[in-house]
C-alpha cells in the first residue's frame, strides 16, 4: 500500500470524514427550509353549542414577510452552511495528515523490524562461530558470554520492533476504517525517498508565497469569517422582525353547516412595542460578531504560526537526511565490515568488544536515518496541511459548491 492508497481509502472510509459529509447535507437542507415561505397558520374554531365559538369557524392567515425576515433567515442558514462546509474541509485535511502521518510511522517501525530481524540473524551466526572457536581453544571463554550477551539484546530488539509494528497498524487501520488487526504493508522508506527525493542541495522554501497560500486557502478561517457573517445575520433578522408585515387572509363564518360569510381580508403586524427583548438580541448578535472578527484574526496569526513552523521542520529534516547521505551511513557499514574483517585476521587491537561496538554503531545510524526518512516525509505532510493543499473536492460526495470552498 502507498501513501496515496492509504489517504485514498481513509478518505473513502473514515466515519468522521462520512459523519462531516452528512453534516453537509443537513447544513444544506437547513438552507432550503430558511428560504421557504412561511407556513400559513389556519385557526378552526366549530360551534360546540348551538351557536359558533367565535365569529368566523375559519380563518387562514398567510404572512409575506415583506419585512426582510425570509432574506435574514436564509443568510443565516447560509453563513451556516458555509462554516459547515469549512469545518467538513477542515476535517479532511486533518485526517489526511493523520493518515500519512501514520503510514509514514508504520513504514518506520516495519524498516526498523526488518532491521532488527537481520541484526538478529547476524548476532546467531556470531555468538555459534565464537561458540566454536572457543570450545577449540582459540578463543577465551569470555567471548561467547559477550557475544551470548548481545544475541539476547538483539533478540529483545526483535521483540520491540514486533510490538511497535502491532501498534502502528493499528493506528492506520483505525484511521483507515478497518479492523485494528487487519494485515496492512507500508511501502518501505527507501522507496518513498526515491518517488519523493531529498534533492542534495534543497533550495529554500519562498514563505512569502506558502503564507500567501495558507491565508487565502486554510478552511479554519473561512469558517470562523462564516460564523462571524452568521451572527450578522442573526442581528439583521432581529431588525426584521421589529418591521411591519403583510398577511392575507382567509374567512369563513361558518363551514360545518356549509360555506358562509366568506371574506378576504388583509393583515398588517405592527410590532412596535419591545420590552427590550428583540433590542438586546440585535445587541447580542452584534456584540458576538464584533467577537468573532477577534477570533478571525487569532486564526490568521495561528496559521502564520504552522506555516512558518511546517517549513522549518521540513528544512530540518531535509538537512537531516542530506547529512546522513553525505556518508554517515557508509562510514558505518565501513566501519562495522573493517573490525569483522580485523577480528578474522587476527589483527592487532581486534576484538569481540570492537566487533560488537560496531555492530551497535552501524544499527545506530541506520535507525537514525530511517527516523530522518520518515521525519521528512511527515513534514511534507505538515506543511500540505498548513498551507492548506489538500483540496476539497475528496470530500466524499463534494456537490459543485463545495468544490469552490476553501
Amino acid at each position: 500500500m502507498t501513501a496515496d492508497e492509504a489517504v485514498a481509502l481513509a478518505v473513502r472510509q473514515n466515519p468522521r470524514l462520512s459523519a462531516a459529509a452528512r453534516d453537509i447535507v443537513a447544513a444544506r437542507r437547513g438552507v432550503s427550509s430558511a428560504r421557504a415561505l412561511a407556513n400559513p397558520s389556519v385557526t378552526f374554531t366549530p360551534g360546540i353549542t348551538g351557536s359558533a365559538g367565535s365569529d368566523e369557524e375559519l380563518l387562514v392567515t398567510q404572512p409575506l414577510e415583506l419585512n426582510g425576515t425570509r432574506s435574514a433567515r436564509a443568510g443565516v442558514a447560509s453563513a451556516q452552511l458555509r462554516r459547515t462546509q469549512a469545518e467538513a474541509t477542515v476535517e479532511l485535511r486533518n485526517l489526511v495528515q493523520q493518515t500519512k502521518n501514520a503510514y509514514y510511522e508504520l513504514a518506520r517501525f516495519q524498516e526498523l523490524q526488518a532491521l532488527a530481524q537481520d541484526v538478529l540473524r547476524t548476532a546467531e551466526e556470531f555468538h555459534r562461530g565464537v561458540r566454536r572457536q572457543a570450545e577449540e581453544g582459540l578463543r577465551p571463554q569470555i567471548d561467547p558470554v559477550q557475544t551470548e550477551i548481545e544475541l539476547n539484546r538483539a533478540r529483545q530488539q526483535v521483540t520491540l520492533a514486533d510490538s511497535q509494528v502491532s501498534t502502528a497498524q493499528a493506528t492506520l487501520n483505525t484511521l483507515l476504517g478497518r479492523a485494528p488487526a487487519e494485515p496492512v504493508r507500508a511501502q518501505p522508506l527507501m522507496t518513498e525517498a526515491s518517488s519523493a527525493p531529498v534533492p542534495d542541495t534543497a533550495p529554500p522554501i519562498d514563505r512569502d508565497t506558502v503564507l500567501g497560500q495558507a491565508l487565502a486557502g486554510r478552511a479554519e478561517i473561512t469558517a470562523e469569517t462564516a460564523q462571524r457573517e452568521a451572527f450578522v445575520q442573526e442581528a439583521r433578522l432581529a431588525r426584521a422582525q421589529g418591521r411591519p408585515d403583510l398577511a392575507p387572509q382567509f374567512r369563513a363564518g361558518s363551514i360545518t353547516r356549509g360555506v358562509q360569510q366568506t371574506g378576504v381580508g388583509l393583515g398588517i403586524t405592527l410590532p412596535f412595542l419591545d420590552y427590550g427583548s428583540r433590542r438586546n438580541r440585535i445587541r447580542q448578535a452584534e456584540a458576538s460578531a464584533s467577537a468573532q472578527e477577534a477570533r478571525v484574526e487569532a486564526t490568521r496569526n495561528q496559521v502564520r504560526q504552522e506555516v512558518s513552523q511546517a517549513v522549518t521542520r521540513l528544512e530540518a529534516a531535509a538537512a537531516v537526511v542530506q547529512q546522513y547521505r553525505q556518508g554517515v551511513l557508509d562510514q558505518a557499514r565501513r566501519l562495522l565490515d573493517a573490525s569483522l574483517r580485523a577480528l578474522q585476521l587476527g589483527a592487532p587491537g581486534a576484538s569481540i568488544l570492537t566487533v560488537l561496538e560496531a555492530q551497535r554503531t552501524y544499527r545506530g545510524v541506520v535507525t537514525e536515518y530511517t527516523t530522518a526518512l520518515a521525519n521528512h516525509a511527515q513534514a511534507r505532510a505538515e506543511l500540505e496541511r498548513a498551507a492548506g493543499s489538500v483540496p476539497a473536492t475528496l470530500l466524499p460526495g463534494a456537490s459543485p459548491d463545495l468544490r469552490t470552498s476553501k
